[in-house]
C-alpha cells in the first residue's frame, strides 16, 4: 500500500526526541513504499545558536520558535490534503490551527515522548511557567484533532485517552544494529557512566553522596559523563565528554555500569527511559531509580538493579563494581530484553501498520 505522509518534527536530527521518534524510521518506511516529506520546526542550527546567552537569548529563542511553529502550521493547513497522513511529532500548534487541520484532514497522528502536560522544572522562572501553560492548553487541542496518538508509556497513555481514544505505545525504540556491545579497552578501573544533557545533569545530584561514599570505599573508580553540565565528585576521577552522534558509541563502550537516577514526580513518570535502552542494548548493566517506565525496562536483579535511596545506590553499585561476571550476565540479559521488546526493527513494523491503518481510515 503506497502512503503519502508529511512528517512535522519539533527538532532536527541532533535532538534525541525527533531522531528516535521520526528520523530513524524513515529509511525503513521509504523502503516499504511510504512517500515521506519532512518539515522541521526548530532546526539544529537554531538550537545551536541559543548557546549560553542567558535569559534574553532564551526569550528570543522561544519567540522565534513560536513564529516558526505558526509558519509551519499554516503550511500544513494549506498542504495537508496532498497527503494521506499528517504525522506531527511533539509540535503544539496554536489556536485555531489544530481545529482547522481536523476539518481539512482527519488522518492526523500526534506523537509525543514526554509528560509535557505537567511541569518539567518548577520554579525556574516565567519562561518555564509560560512554556508549561502553553503545553497544558496546547496538548489537549492537538490530541482532540488527531485520529491516532503515539506515546512512550502507560503513564502518558492514561493522559492521552482523555482526548484521543485511539493510541499506541512505542517506547524508544533503539536501533540494535547500531547500538551493539563492543570490546572494551582493558584497564584496571571500573567506569560508571551517565549520558544525558546539561538540563538533565541535575538528576545526578540525587546520587552525589552515594557516589562520594563509593569513591571512598573503592579507590580508582571513574565516572564518565557524556553530554553533562558541570558536576564533580570528590575523590572520583571524572571524564566529561561532549555528546556527539559520531562519538556516542565509542564513549558508551567504555562504560561498565550505567546510571539513571530520577526523582519520582509527574514529569519523570512520563519519561521514556532512553538512556537505559542505550546502556542495555550495548550490554551494560544499569542501576536505576524505579520510576515510571524504568521499572518496565529494567527488571530488578535481571538486567540491573533498582535503587530508591542512598544505601541502595551504594549497595547495588558496590556489588556490580566487585563482580565482573555479574556485570556480564546482567548486561547480556539486558541486550536480549532490548532486542525482544524495544528494537527499531520491531517498532518499524508497528509504525508501518499504524500509518497504513490511519491512511485507510481505520485509526
Amino acid at each position: 500500500m503506497r502512503v503519502n505522509v508529511l512528517f512535522v518534527t519539533q527538532y532536527g536530527q541532533r535532538a534525541a526526541s525527533s531522531r528516535t521518534r521520526v528520523f530513524q524510521y524513515l529509511p525503513f518506511l521509504v523502503s516499504k513504499g511510504i512517500q515521506a516529506d519532512v518539515e522541521v520546526v526548530i532546526s539544529d542550527a537554531l538550537v545551536a545558536r541559543i548557546g549560553s546567552g542567558g535569559r534574553l537569548a532564551a526569550a528570543i529563542y522561544y519567540l522565534r520558535c513560536f513564529w516558526r511553529g505558526l509558519a509551519v502550521g499554516w503550511h500544513c493547513v494549506r498542504a495537508v490534503r496532498q497527503y494521506d497522513v499528517l504525522f506531527i511529532q511533539k509540535v503544539l500548534f496554536s489556536f485555531p490551527l489544530p481545529q482547522m487541520l481536523r476539518k481539512r484532514h482527519r488522518n492526523v497522528i500526534f506523537d509525543f515522548d514526554d509528560a509535557v502536560f505537567t511541569t518539567e522544572a518548577p520554579g525556574e522562572g516565567w519562561l518555564a511557567w509560560l512554556r508549561t501553560f502553553r503545553h497544558r492548553r496546547g496538548l489537549p487541542q492537538m490530541l482532540r484533532s488527531s485520529q491516532h496518538a503515539l506515546v512512550e508509556n502507560a503513564y502518558t497513555a492514561a493522559y492521552t485517552k482523555r482526548y484521543c481514544t485511539r493510541y499506541s505505545i512505542l517506547t524508544g525504540p533503539i536501533d540494535t544494529d547500531r547500538y551493539q556491545p563492543g570490546a572494551r579497552t582493558p584497564g584496571p578501573d571500573v567506569v560508571l557512566g551517565w549520558i544525558g544533557s546539561h538540563s538533565t545533569t541535575r538528576y545526578l545530584e540525587m546520587i552525589r553522596e552515594p557516589l562520594s561514599e563509593l569513591a571512598r570505599r573503592k579507590p580508582g573508580l571513574r565516572l564518565r559523563l557524556i553530554g553533562a553540565g558541570p558536576f564533580e565528585i570528590p575523590g572520583m576521577t571524572l571524564e566529561v565528554r561532549d555528546w556527539s552522534l559520531k562519538t556516542e558509541l565509542e564513549d558508551l563502550r567504555g562504560i561498565d555500569i550505567g546510571l539513571m537516577p530520577l526523582p519520582d514526580d509527574p514529569w519523570t513518570r512520563g519519561k521514556g527511559g532512553y538512556k537505559l535502552l542505550q546502556y542495555l542494548s550495548m550490554g551494560i548493566p544499569a542501576v536505576a531509580s524505579p520510576v515510571g517506565v524504568n521499572r518496565e525496562i529494567v527488571t530488578d536483579g535481571v538486567h540491573g538493579f533498582w535503587a530508591s535511596n542512598s544505601a541502595e545506590w551504594v549497595g547495588c553499585l558496590e556489588r556490580l563494581v566487585e563482580d565482573a561476571s555479574l556485570r556480564r550476565a546482567l548486561g547480556g540479559a539486558g541486550r536480549r530484553k532490548v532486542e525482544a521488546c524495544y528494537s527499531l526493527e520491531r517498532s518499524n513494523r508497528h509504525l508501518l501498520q499504524i500509518l497504513e491503518s490511519v491512511a485507510g481510515g481505520q485509526g
